[in-house]
C-alpha cells in the first residue's frame, strides 16, 4: 500500500539514507526550511509515516533519541573491530575535557582521538583506527567536521596538526548508537523485498551473478519496488537485461578524468583480460581518451573498483553488466583528478 510523504518527512528520510543521521537542533545558521522539518518531526503522525515508509522498504525504523534520528543500513557496522572503534570513540569524546560545561569552541585533536581510542582498540594500529573514525564519524554522519588551524609563515617548517570539530549533538546520537548497538539481532527477519531494497542501497548494482537468491524476486516485484522508491521523489529503478540499479536524480555525473577513462577501459577489454594486462591496457586507453593530458593508472583502476565497472576473479578481470549503460565524451571531461 502507498504512503504519501510529505516533502518533510522526503527530506528527513532521503538525510537518513545519505549520511544516517537526522539531528533536530537548530542554530542561527538553521535555515526557516530545516527549522519547518524539524518542527515536524515532534508530531507523532509523522514519526508513525517515517517508520512505516523505511520499515516496508528496507525492515529498519530509525532509532529516535529526543526526534533525533539515527539509521543503519550497512554490514560495515556489524564488524566486532568496527563496533569497537565507534563504542571507544563515543567514549573518548563523551569524556574529554575540553567539550565539558558547553563550551562553544567544539575543536578537538585528531590525534588526541586516535591515541585514546586506541588505548582500548589495542587490535588494530592507529593508521586504521584513523582511517575508520574518518570514515565513519567524518565522511558517513558527518559528525567531526575537519578543521585546520590557521599558522604564522615563519622561517622553519611547520607540522600542521589536524582538528576535529564535533556537532552539538554528538551526545544524543551517541545514545541512539548505544541503543542501536543494543537492539542488534533482535530485529525480525527480513522479508525479499526488503532484502533487495537494502541490497540496493548498499550496493551498486544488482545482477544474477552478485545476487543470484535474490534476482528472480526483484524481476517478480520491480513494479511494487520501483513505487516505493518513487515516492520519495528521487529514486528510479532502472532494469536491464541483466542487472538493476537506483538512478538518483541528486547525483552529479562524474566528470574526472579517472572516471572517463575508467568508463572506455571497461568498454575496451570486452570478454575479459589476465589481470597482468590491466595497468598496461589502462595506459592505452588513456593514450585514447585523454589526447592533451594523462592521468595515474592507479586512479584509474581505483575508479574501475569504485563504480564496479569491472570485477577481477581468480587472476581475470571482466567488465560487469552496467558498462553497457555508462558513456563518455571527451567533451564532459573535468580539469579535476
Amino acid at each position: 500500500m502507498a504512503t504519501n510523504l510529505s516533502n518533510s518527512e522526503q527530506i528527513i528520510i532521503n538525510q537518513l539514507l545519505d549520511t544516517g543521521i537526522f539531528t533536530s537542533s537548530i542554530s542561527k545558521q538553521t535555515s526557516q526550511t530545516k527549522i519547518d522539518v524539524i518542527n515536524s518531526l515532534k508530531q507523532h503522525s509523522v514519526q508513525q509515516k517515517i517508520n512505516h515508509y523505511l520499515e516496508n522498504l528496507i525492515g529498519i525504523q530509525p532509532e529516535n533519541h529526543q526526534e533525533n534520528l539515527l539509521l543503519l543500513i550497512s554490514s560495515t557496522y556489524e564488524s566486532p573491530e568496527v563496533v569497537h572503534v565507534i563504542l571507544a570513540t563515543l567514549k573518548t569524546i563523551i569524556n574529554l575535557p575540553e567539550l565539558q560545561n558547553n563550551r562553544d569552541d567544539r575543536v578537538v585533536e585528531a590525534a588526541a582521538v586516535i591515541r585514546q581510542v586506541h588505548s582500548e582498540v589495542v587490535d588494530l594500529d592507529e593508521k586504521e583506527i584513523y582511517r575508520l573514525i574518518v570514515k565513519i564519524f567524518v565522511t558517513r554522519f558527518q559528525l567531526f567536521t575537519p578543521d585546520l588551524p590557521e599558522f604564522e609563515e615563519t622561517e622553519h617548517d611547520q607540522e600542521i596538526a589536524e582538528y576535529w570539530d564535533v556537532d552539538d549533538n554528538f551526545n544524543l546520537f551517541a545514545q541512539a548508537m548505544v541503543n542501536y548497538l543494543n537492539r542488534q539481532g533482535k530485529d525480525n527477519q527480513k522479508t525479499e523485498i526488503q532484502r533487495i531494497n537494502s541490497a540496493l542501497l548498499i550496493h551498486r548494482f544488482l545482477s544474477p551473478n552478485n545476487f543470484p537468491n535474490l534476482w528472480m524476486e526483484l524481476l517478480k516485484h520491480k513494479e511494487e519496488i520501483a513505487e516505493q522508491w518513487s515516492q520519495l521523489d528521487r529514486f528510479d529503478l532502472e532494469c536491464g537485461n541483466n542487472y538493476a540499479l537506483l538512478l538518483d536524480r541528486t547525483r552529479q555525473p562524474s566528470r574526472s578524468k579517472q572516471a572517463a577513462v575508467a568508463i572506455a577501459v571497461a568498454q575496451e577489454i570486452h570478454e575479459g583480460i589476465p589481470e597482468s594486462e590491466l595497468m598496461s591496457e589502462i595506459k592505452k586507453v588513456t593514450k585514447t581518451v585523454l589526447k592533451k593530458s594523462t592521468v595515474s593508472p592507479s586512479l584509474v583502476k581505483q575508479a574501475l573498483l569504485e563504480f564496479d565497472l569491472i570485477k577481477i576473479e581468480n587472476g581475470f578481470v571482466n567488465p560487469t553488466p552496467i558498462i553497457k549503460r555508462f558513456t563518455f565524451s571527451n567533451d564532459s571531461i573535468g580539469d579535476n583528478q
